[in-house]
């Protein structure tokens, strides 16, 4: 675990000072590679907010945020369901998501984010001789009020929709009926403070990309999911590349696919999202890992099909990762109210000879409301399969997943094939094995890449 920290916050730490020294080795990139070995949450007490929040600290940067135009952000989401459940799987995925829609907001909010601040304060006192009094109406006037206080005297159990209804029943004008209530209440003393502050953002996504994923478990067995990711000028720039279907000027250091990939089977659970790498070639490439999952049916004809449409199912939740990252655009509108109310008053039945109460509330006014959207497309020209495969839990929960690429030479080959000048490219051989435990996702980047 300690190893992980280290690995993730050295690779910033060491680029910090690369935009001061103007230079960093080879060397210390390749120790911190060496670092980078994954190992398991084993402490429940290690939960995914304390491995990322004290790492940072380890270096000297108490938060995440803007660092020498890099901008890092963290989001974590527990999962809904425990692994014993069928749907543990549904569950884990939905998490994942949730997590990154947390850290695309803040990310949102931190490029495009306003805030509007409302106060209102409202006081009301009546220290009349007869603040207390609320007069009846008299049961011989005309119309619809000796009804109602005869239905009140037969003390009818009835909702208030109900007595509209036997009301109109009797006569009563409806529109009157609608202004009338069970019981008559007069306000006497009112104070109400309330502060609401609103944050909206609206703008692109495009180019935040994960650097690491990590599941850990907490004391209830419950499982947390957390992200790790980077924006910066570099990502930006491949990200419209990419939208745009051209070569990008943009370069790294040229890596094959299959290196990056994780080694050991058991850790493709907790590898989601995306990552940016580079090609042999030292053009921009596009990894993403999609996930699906299936309750096994005893019919072997429906446990197929089932299994059949979880693969469709990642390898659409696998192109949407690489279409938000490519072409997303958010649009966000928090409001938090935050105040007191505190409130006398009077109240009694509308009937004869019914007493007066005289009450008092307080109340805190704590009132959060978040809504987010996001929309994202993108040709699919330049993506491809290169890895599928398949999980089976302790517990018997059935994971199936499907590695997607986007390379620029797929692309042109796309290109060269629509207009004849098409070149065969090489396709992998899928490969399947079987999961034992959950892991953290293996880092790829050097510090380059950003």
């Amino acid at each position: 675990m300690k190893k992980i920290i280290i690995s993730i916050l050295a690779l910033t730490f060491l680029y910090s000072n690369a935009l001061a020294t103007d230079s960093i080795s080879q060397k210390d990139i390749n120790e911190i590679n060496t670092q980078s070995n994954p190992n398991t949450v084993s402490d429940a007490s290690d939960t995914i907010e304390d491995w990322a929040y004290s790492a940072i600290k380890k270096f000297g940067v108490e938060e995440f945020g803007e660092h020498h135009g890099k901008f890092f952000f963290f989001a974590s989401q527990s999962v809904s369901l425990k692994p014993i459940d069928p749907q543990f799987g549904d569950a884990l995925v939905n998490a994942y998501d949730k997590a990154f829609m947390k850290l695309q907001n803040k990310y949102l909010m931190t490029r495009f984010g306003k805030t509007i601040v409302e106060k209102a304060k409202s006081f009301y006192l009546d220290r009349s001789t007869n603040a207390k009094e609320i007069p009846l109406p008299n049961p011989s006037a005309p119309g619809f009020t000796g009804k109602v206080l005869n239905i009140m005297n037969k003390s009818l159990d009835v909702t208030d929709k109900k007595l509209d209804k036997e009301l109109i029943k009797l006569g009563s004008n409806p529109e009157k009926v609608k202004k009338m209530t069970p019981k008559m209440k007069k306000d006497i003393f009112r104070d109400k403070f309330l502060k609401n502050a609103i944050r909206k953002a609206s703008g692109s996504i495009a180019g935040l990309f994960p650097i690491q994923t990590s599941i850990a478990k907490d004391k209830s067995g419950k499982y947390v999911v957390g992200i790790i990711a980077i924006a910066t000028q570099k990502t930006i720039q491949i990200a419209k590349d990419i939208r745009l279907q051209r070569k990008s000027i943009v370069k790294g250091k040229g890596k094959d696919v299959k290196t990056l990939l994780p080694q050991d089977p058991k850790k493709y659970l907790s590898t989601f999202g995306v990552r940016l790498s580079y090609d042999l070639d030292g053009t921009p490439m596009i990894i993403s890992y999609g996930i699906g999952s299936y309750s096994k049916d005893s019919d072997d004809y429906i446990n197929d099909q089932l299994k059949s449409e979880a693969k469709a199912n990642a390898i659409s939740n696998a192109d949407a990762q690489i279409a938000e990252i490519v072409n997303g655009y958010m649009n966000i509108h928090q409001s938090r109210k935050n105040g007191e109310e505190i409130k006398r008053y009077v109240e009694r039945e509308m009937k004869p000879n019914s007493d007066t109460v005289e009450k008092t509330i307080k109340n805190i006014i704590k009132i959060t409301n978040n809504r987010a959207r996001s929309s994202a497309s993108v040709s699919l020209k330049g993506i491809s399969t290169v890895k599928t495969w398949r999980r089976t839990t302790k517990e018997g929960v059935k994971f199936v997943g499907a590695v997607r690429v986007w390379r620029y030479k797929t692309l042109k080959a796309v290109k060269d094939f629509n207009s004849g000048r098409y070149k065969s490219i090489k396709t992998r051989k899928k490969s399947h094995s079987y999961m034992k435990s959950l892991e953290v996702s293996k880092p790829v980047n050097d510090v380059q890449d950003f």
